[in-house]
């Protein structure tokens, strides 16, 4: 039973990053408020998927490797997080970015397979 609600989890955790890497878009690099939102949403995604997504959904061993680098990326990222004052936007948008490029990675190396769709 464990198994198949680990999986559920996992299904829904990376369609959740799927939906937020498709919903990602322009933002206004100025505003410190819209900055802070979207980093504190997708660090919020990226601490879900460090703690559901535990295997990985690969049937080749080249997409496993990938999976468990990509993993290993994520739980060490997540492993840094840092208050960030609110005023500074250079530093807001660089966790920003950095947070989303990983989260983009996610769902690359997850995409879609028989655990996921």
């Amino acid at each position: 039973m464990d198994d198949i609600v680990r999986t559920a989890e996992q299904v829904v955790t990376l369609a959740h990053v799927r939906a937020y890497v498709d919903a990602m878009g322009l933002i206004d690099m100025t505003d410190p408020e819209e900055l802070s939102s979207r980093l504190i949403a997708a660090r919020n995604l990226l601490a879900v998927v460090s703690e559901t997504v535990t295997q990985p959904t690969a049937d080749d061993v080249e997409g496993i490797a990938e999976q468990v680098v990509t993993l290993e990326a994520v739980r060490a990222l997540v492993s840094e997080y840092m208050d960030i004052p609110a005023t500074d936007t250079g530093r807001l948008l660089g966790h920003l970015m950095t947070t989303e490029v990983q989260l983009i990675k996610v769902n690359r190396v997850f995409g879609e397979s028989e655990h996921t769709t």
